[in-house]
């Protein structure tokens, strides 16, 4: 009888502790999304920089923009212009047995109340690019719709010239969110490099799939938040 009691209060002891443990496991789940829902508040551009590729470039290095600046300079045909910066993320990205970056990519929260102003100070510095002496042509690329972002560009029509192949921009008009992304040439000096492009239909080609690939990711992330 004592043992059959012994065993029945153990019973009971385990029943009680997993209880305890069910609901010890729901409050860290709940508290875990309440911090996470709180950050995506605080923070509304943190999980933008999560987004990834398809293929094998990876996320080397994600900087916040420093706080207190609240603009940044840009150039167009007007002279030195500002458009506003709520808050900011730079995020570079690089093959993994390179050394040097393929994509330098700014996430940026622009102002509400002169987003418009600033999208348009934008696409005039990219139109001004392209009226700028330089060793190769600039090529502007007009508005295309791309998962759900009106995007610009410029490009140069050769490989190998400046740093930069190329500078393009996603706006995102609800969110008032620009993404502007530069392309960077490839080295050639590096030992044992193994480049991704020679050619300017090969730099198209990357070039094509990094921005189709990371504006569905950021979408995503759009519609999630």
């Amino acid at each position: 009888m004592l043992s059959l009691l012994r065993v029945h209060v153990s019973k009971e002891n385990m029943t009680h502790r997993l209880i305890q443990l069910t609901i010890l496991t729901v409050l860290v789940s709940s508290f875990e999304i309440i911090v996470y829902a709180q950050s995506s508040i605080s923070d509304p551009l943190k999980p933008y920089t999560a987004c990834k590729v398809t293929g094998d470039l990876k996320i080397k290095e994600i900087t916040r923009r420093t706080p207190g600046d609240s603009h940044r300079e840009v150039i167009t045909d007007k002279g030195k212009e500002k458009v506003s910066v709520i808050d900011g993320y730079r995020v570079m990205f690089a093959f993994p047995d390179l050394t040097y970056y393929f994509a330098n990519v700014k996430i940026e929260q622009s102002a509400a109340d002169s987003y418009e102003q600033d999208k348009q100070i934008l696409i005039n510095q990219l139109k001004h690019f392209t009226t700028t002496k330089d060793t190769t042509a600039i090529l502007f690329t007009d508005k295309i719709l791309l998962n759900g972002f009106d995007h610009y560009g410029i490009d140069r029509d050769k490989v190998d010239v400046g740093g930069q192949m190329g500078t393009h921009v996603l706006f995102d008009d609800q969110n008032h969110l620009v993404v502007t992304i530069y392309f960077l040439n490839q080295s050639k000096a590096v030992f044992g490099n193994n480049r991704r492009f020679e050619t300017i239909k090969q730099y198209r080609d990357l070039r094509d799939d990094f921005l189709n690939s990371y504006s569905h990711c950021l979408r995503s992330v759009a519609e999630t938040h």
